[in-house]
Order: C-alpha cells, then sequence, then structure tokens
C-alpha cells in the first residue's frame, strides 16, 4: 500500500472525526446537565417573603444559595476549561401596575444537585418604577435584603416573631441629562433607605442603608418576612449643592466649565435653563418662578 496514500487517508478520518468527537462531547455534557437537573431539588424548609410595592412599582427578589461548610461542590465548565463552584439562584419578578400591589413567594433555605448540598446566604431586594411616559423614564434600584447566616451559639429563634416587618422609603432624585435622547431635560434616579416606624429616614445620605439586614437561617424557618416600600412626595437634586432652592423648586446653577448639565454653584449663583414638557424651564418642578 501506498504510505503516502495511506498518511492522507488517515489524516481524512482523524478530521473528519473530529466533529463527531465534538458532538459526543456536547452530548455527554447535556445529558449529565440533564440527569442533574432531575435530580435537584429545593427543600420543604423555607420562609415566606412578602413585598407591597406603590402603584408603577415592580418588584424582584433574588435568593442565591452556596455550598454548605466543608463542601466544594465542585462542577465542569466548558467555557472556562475548568472546574468551578457551584451557586445557585432562585428569582421571582412581579411586573409594576398601575395600583399598589402585595406580592409573596416561598423562598427555601436549602437547594441539593448531584451530591451537592447548597444553602441560601442572602436574599436580595429590587424595585423598578416608572416616572413619565417615555421608554427611558424608568429606574432600577438594588433596594437592599437578607444577609443569611447561621447561627453559632445559642438559639436566637425565640428573638424573631412568627412576622418579621422590614421598611424601605423611595424617593425620586432629578438632574439635567446629557444622553442624547433626553438632552437637557430632567431625568430621575431612584434611591431607596431604611425607614423607621414613623417612616423617617436620616437626613444625611451617608448614614443610609438599605432596608433588610442580617437573619439567622435557623430562626427564620417558616417565618414571614414582609418588606414594604413607600414613594416620598419629595424630591431632591441628585447634586445638592448644584441647585438652589427657592419658593416654588429647585434652581440649577451653572459654573465655570459649561458642561452641558447642572453644575457647582458659584457666589453670587448664575442659573441655567433646562426643558420640560416641550417648555424652557428655570424652576423645576414649577417650570417658572
Amino acid at each position: 500500500m501506498n504510505n503516502k496514500y495511506f498518511s492522507n487517508s488517515a489524516q481524512a478520518v482523524f478530521f473528519l472525526a473530529l466533529p463527531l468527537i465534538g458532538a459526543c462531547s456536547f452530548a455527554g455534557q447535556m445529558a449529565k446537565e440533564s440527569v442533574e437537573g432531575a435530580t435537584s431539588y429545593y427543600s420543604r424548609e423555607h420562609f415566606t417573603l412578602t413585598a407591597t410595592v406603590p402603584a408603577k412599582f415592580g418588584f424582584t427578589s433574588k435568593a442565591q444559595y452556596s455550598p454548605k461548610q466543608d463542601e466544594t461542590c465542585q462542577v465542569y465548565s466548558s467555557g472556562l476549561g475548568g472546574s468551578v463552584t457551584r451557586q445557585q439562584q432562585k428569582s421571582n419578578t412581579v411586573d409594576a401596575k398601575d395600583i399598589e400591589q402585595t406580592v409573596s413567594t416561598d423562598i427555601p433555605l436549602e437547594f441539593k444537585i448531584a451530591g451537592c448540598s447548597m444553602e441560601l446566604s442572602r436574599v436580595s431586594y429590587e424595585v423598578t418604577a416608572t416616572y413619565g411616559p417615555d421608554d427611558w423614564d424608568h429606574g432600577l434600584e438594588m433596594a437592599g435584603g437578607l444577609s443569611i447566616n447561621t447561627e453559632s451559639t445559642g438559639n436566637a429563634s425565640a428573638s424573631y416573631t412568627d412576622l418579621i416587618e422590614q421598611r424601605g422609603l423611595c424617593a425620586w432624585s432629578f438632574q439635567i441629562s446629557t444622553a442624547k435622547a433626553k438632552k437637557d431635560q430632567i431625568e430621575k434616579l431612584l434611591s431607596c433607605s431604611a425607614a423607621d416606624p414613623n417612616w423617617k429616614v436620616s437626613e444625611n445620605r451617608l448614614q443610609r442603608r438599605k432596608p433588610g439586614g442580617a437573619l439567622s437561617r435557623n430562626a427564620i424557618a417558616n417565618k414571614t418576612i414582609h418588606v414594604t416600600f413607600k414613594l416620598s412626595n419629595d424630591e431632591t437634586p441628585s447634586y445638592l449643592r448644584y441647585w438652589v432652592k427657592v419658593p416654588n423648586g429647585w434652581k440649577p446653577c451653572t459654573g465655570r466649565w459649561n458642561s452641558g448639565r447642572e453644575e457647582l454653584c458659584t457666589t453670587p449663583p448664575q442659573f441655567r435653563t433646562f426643558k420640560q414638557n416641550g417648555r424652557e424651564c428655570s424652576v423645576y418642578p414649577g417650570c417658572t418662578e
């Protein structure tokens, strides 16, 4: 037999087999993931999270699970070409409505897959809201959440009632947009802060915190955590020293840089105009003094 012919034939067979090897590898990975999906499950032990949000607000909870102590829970990642630690997330999203709404979801305390035991480590809160008719008139806020830990000593469950109440006061802050779609118009940013039982938050922005807190995994089993979000009627500038308070609102300053948006106020202050509902305005929200 011609050695050259044999060599070329062998190469052809090898390269033809490559796609088949890749396909088999992919099929094997898919089969493995299918089996693991069939054997994965959440624990029955859980707590219930309820959230009340204002009209035009949506709410998302994201429960994150991490391997239990002393468990590695490694899984092969084809994208990274090696083993990585498993992570699991269970999300629940409720879209905004034109009325206030209360939503509820049960959050399991554990997740098991392919011999790997994982436990709830964090639950994050996200709220979305709209403030105008345009597609870009909306805000997203990472509105706090729960850090779940394991009790090291004692039994703290007695300190928790069956219903744990949390409060978040949300507010819009405004600024002059430099985005092409909203050039020189007012745009708003959403923020939510933890409120006391009287719905008060610290006037010092640096001292504010997000709704939620650290709770024990054992202590919240079969409990209900209810977080209520309300929208403040007060709006303030995103940059307080860039606007001057006047009787019927706020006036934006201009300064030394001609940046196209509000600037740090000078002494005496110099003011600029902005656009609102097709009008040229000097005061927000009243447009004119």
